[in-house]
């Protein structure tokens, strides 16, 4: 594949996230015209870009939506729920095309089947309709221009409950450079009665224009069918509308209204005041009070646009005054020239470029390893210190304890600057959250508020790559278990809105994200219950097991309280896999909840996978590391408070009962002599690890010191070696094997 194409494969995935956005906001707002102008100009540049490539399908759909959103911002189409629902769905069938494209360089083989069925979708063509004969949705919707023919158009089309074919053409403005002459392709057309040749959008000042672009648009009706036009356009279907309409009787005007003064301000016949006298004509369009506001806005911001062209620039105010109806801006621009007197030159304003944030795009492979050489400079750093201590006294060695100093400062700045590389926000994992919310939210007919707080806290790329699955897991958790119904929490005394909230921040060096909701939160009772159902659980051990240790229990893998099971939920897997992933990560998981007024999940991660950092203990004589994430304190304990139950043990720490592991038995090495380890011959070092079902007492021999480490993978052979997580280096260049308490325990 060519650069260029890795280059669209890249930019449409961006301009797809866009999209999305813009239409959350939209459906939201459906007033938001920038919302409106950013999906339109998303949808615009997809159409622009995959034009030069052999996609027609993808073309075909987008410029669908462009025709769509066109729509939307002159007032002649109103957002609906249903509406979004078809936008998001081609929306989403663009991300998997994109998907394809990258994977194989080519669309699927039913790319034109499904463009076809979401571009009738978008016009409002039902499947069936399409079977039948290909009827559109009517004139009034899909071409309304037809509707409002009147006086010599409308007489030489023919009468009314003729059934003719309409076509709205709108080139791409680069098709003189491709070879299609859009006059020609109208000599083509059988039956021809009508021709309109309009301005695509407000023509720039003619200083400015390129004669080489096309910024028109073609209207036409033919009297022929829609089979026997559809082959003039074969060259261009993603450009094009065509469909049947059936012309209705001219109404007579509800009041009666003075001639129409012709509209002045430009020469007739003159470009400019065609497009005055359809903007003109815009007004006079049926449409709902809601519709015809949002047409008057659109008409006030063209006409203005026009008038400042033609060097006769008007106060926004009095031209949005004039655009209340068809009538009143006839007059106002029949009577603009006398009122504003003799046209000025129109003031241009210095242009100062604006100058865009620079981004450089890096190969995710050369970061990896950009951060791997870090890393091993950092062990290779720290291997200096106990050099510089074997020297001695003297000048020497204040000259190497000072080069060591400043070696250690630049190796740090250098691993954080390259960490900071690979930050991004926490947008990356939030951005597909109101989607989802939204989705899953119409499909349990459940109102939901997502709120999002700290989408610009920064992580590492990995650490973003681990949370994403589980996060969709917990939003889509909260929405079908702890939000309530609408009625059930209107009985509670609740709005009937749930309000989710995701909030990320940084912590101890780490990242957490919290997702919380306002629901019916965990009831510890049928959680007991669920577990002794489903014979996880002993009926004694569930009943002396806490209210947090019961909640707790979502986390068991199997266990669900779900009555039946969904796509959504129900198969007790949800819960458990975040955990896994969390803790696979270096990560904890913590939940706390109060029935009757909702849940909250937190996940801590580390900032980076990258560096580990471990505390070094000691047994048999052999050293091994324990992530930091999991350690939740060192101390001594006098073997007198230790309590044995058979071969188990157990510690009281901090009013709970906490088991006891031995380091030593768990890797199968002889057991100590009895006489203790180091300092105090009669106490046990213990590290207590704070692993999802608990606490666990973990004794050592000794405890040394924190380190920041370069965590390997097993390899070969050791792949499969369960209870290690990897090997690293420590500075005085010991290897040390980084233990996997969740496996050894």
């Amino acid at each position: 594949m060519s650069e260029l194409f890795d280059q669209f494969v890249v930019e449409a995935q961006e301009l797809l996230e866009t999209a999305g956005g813009a239409l959350l906001a939209l459906e939201r707002d459906p007033a938001d015209r920038a919302s409106v102008d950013e999906l339109f100009r998303a949808f615009h540049t997809l159409k622009g870009a995959s034009g030069l490539f052999d996609m027609a399908a993808f073309t075909r759909l987008v410029h669908a939506g462009e025709d769509t959103l066109s729509l939307l911002r002159d007032g002649r189409r109103s957002m609906t729920p249903e509406l979004a629902d078809r936008l998001f769905r081609a929306l989403d069938q663009c991300a998997r095309w994109v998907a394809a494209l990258e994977d194989t360089g080519a669309l699927p083989a039913d790319a034109a089947q499904a463009a076809d069925t979401l571009v009738r979708g978008l016009s409002g063509v039902s499947a069936e309709g399409a079977a039948g004969g290909g009827k559109a949705a009517g004139e009034a919707d899909t071409f309304p221009w037809v509707a409002v023919l009147a006086g010599e158009d409308r007489d030489a089309v023919g009468m009314a409950g003729d059934v003719l074919t309409a076509i709205d053409y709108r080139p791409d403005p680069e098709c003189f450079f491709t070879g299609d002459d859009p006059l020609a392709l109208f000599r083509r057309v059988p039956d021809l009665r009508l021709l309109r040749i309009e301005p695509a959008e407000p023509l720039p000042p003619l200083a400015q224009m390129d004669p080489y672009r096309c910024l028109l648009r073609f209207r036409a009706l033919s009297g022929a069918g829609v089979e026997a036009v559809t082959p003039a356009f074969r060259s261009v279907p993603d450009q094009v509308r065509i469909g049947s309409v059936t012309l209705a009787p001219v109404a007579a005007p509800a009041t009666a209204h003075p001639p129409a003064k012709p509209i002045a301000i430009a020469p007739p016949g003159s470009l400019a005041a065609a497009m005055l006298e359809e903007q003109a004509r815009i007004l006079d369009l049926p449409g709902s009070a809601a519709e015809r506001g949002s047409r008057s806005a659109a008409v006030a911001r063209a006409v203005a646009a026009i008038l400042a062209a033609l060097g006769r620039p008007a106060d926004r105010g009095v031209v949005a005054a004039a655009c209340a109806d068809a009538g009143t801006l006839r007059r106002f621009l029949a009577d603009e020239p006398q009122e504003n007197g003799p046209p000025e030159k129109p003031a241009v304003a210095e242009a100062r470029p604006a100058s865009p944030r620079r981004a450089l795009r890096v190969e995710p492979e050369r970061m990896d390893a950009l951060m791997a050489l870090v890393g091993e400079l950092s062990v290779v750093k720290g291997q200096l210190g106990p050099l510089v201590r074997r020297v001695g006294d003297g000048e020497l060695t204040r000259d190497m304890k000072a080069f060591s100093a400043r070696l250690d400062s630049l190796v740090g700045d250098l691993s954080h600057a390259a960490l900071r590389l690979r930050l991004l926000p926490l947008a990356r994992v939030f951005d597909p959250l109101p989607r989802l919310v939204r989705d899953t939210a119409r499909r349990l007919d459940k109102t939901v508020e997502l709120v999002l707080d700290g989408a610009e806290t920064e992580a590492d790329k990995d650490i973003l790559d681990v949370l994403g699955e589980p996060l969709l897991h917990l939003v889509r958790n909260a929405i079908d278990h702890g939000i309530e119904a609408p009625e059930r929490r209107a009985a509670s005394g609740k709005p009937p809105g749930g309000t989710l909230r995701v909030r990320g921040f940084q912590d101890k060096g780490g990242v957490v994200v919290e997702v919380s909701d306002d629901g019916a939160g965990i009831d510890p009772a049928a959680m007991r219950k669920a577990a002794v159902a489903k014979g996880l659980l002993a009926p004694d051990a569930a009943a002396a097991l806490g209210d947090d240790e019961a909640v707790r229990l979502v986390f068991a893998p199997g266990f669900s309280t779900a009555g039946s099971v969904s796509d959504l939920s129900g198969r007790g897997v949800g819960m458990d896999a975040v955990r896994a992933a969390v803790e696979r990560a270096g990560g904890r998981v913590e939940i706390a909840s109060t029935p009757g007024s909702g849940t909250r999940v937190r996940l801590a991660l580390p900032l980076t996978l990258s560096i580990t950092r471990v505390v070094v203990v000691e047994a048999a004589g052999s050293f091994y590391g324990i992530p930091v994430a999991v350690v939740g304190g060192v101390q001594r304990i006098p073997r007198s408070e230790i309590r044995g139950v058979k071969r188990a043990e157990s510690i009281v720490l901090r009013d709970r009962v906490v088991p006891l592991v031995r380091l030593r038995r768990l890797l199968g090495q002889p057991p100590d002599d009895g006489g203790g380890h180091g300092h105090g011959g009669g106490a046990d070092c213990v590290v207590l690890a704070e692993l999802g079902d608990g606490p666990v007492a973990v004794a050592v021999d000794d405890v040394g010191e924190r380190a920041d480490v370069v965590l390997r993978p097993m390899t070969g052979v050791l792949r499969g070696l369960r209870g290690y997580a990897g090997t690293a280096v420590l500075g005085d260049g010991r290897l040390i094997l980084v233990l996997d308490l969740r496996e050894l325990l």
